[in-house]
C-alpha cells in the first residue's frame, strides 16, 4: 500500500482525530482512507447512473407540475 502525506491546519487535524475516534478508527489515516474509499465508491454510483439515465433512451421535456415539484422540494430543504 502506498501512502499521501498530507498537510492540515490544526483545526481540521483536531477535527479528523476527533472524528476517527468517534467513529472507531484506530488512527486518523484509516479514517481518512475510509472517507477516500467512500468518495470513490459515490462516484462509481454516480457515474453508472449517469450511464444509466444516457442509455434510457430519448429525453421527454418536464411539464410544469414537474418543475413546480422539484422546486417545492428544494425549497423544503433550505428550510430545515
Amino acid at each position: 500500500m502506498s501512502s499521501i502525506p498530507v498537510e492540515l491546519p490544526e483545526h481540521l487535524v483536531s477535527f479528523v482525530s476527533q472524528e476517527a475516534e468517534r467513529a472507531g478508527y484506530s488512527t486518523a489515516g484509516e479514517y481518512i482512507a475510509a472517507l477516500v474509499a467512500a468518495a470513490s465508491e459515490k462516484q462509481g454510483e454516480t457515474e453508472q447512473a449517469l450511464m444509466a439515465g444516457i442509455s434510457s433512451g430519448d429525453p421527454k421535456p418536464w411539464t410544469d407540475a414537474e418543475w413546480n415539484a422539484i422546486k417545492e422540494r428544494v425549497i423544503a430543504r433550505s428550510v430545515k
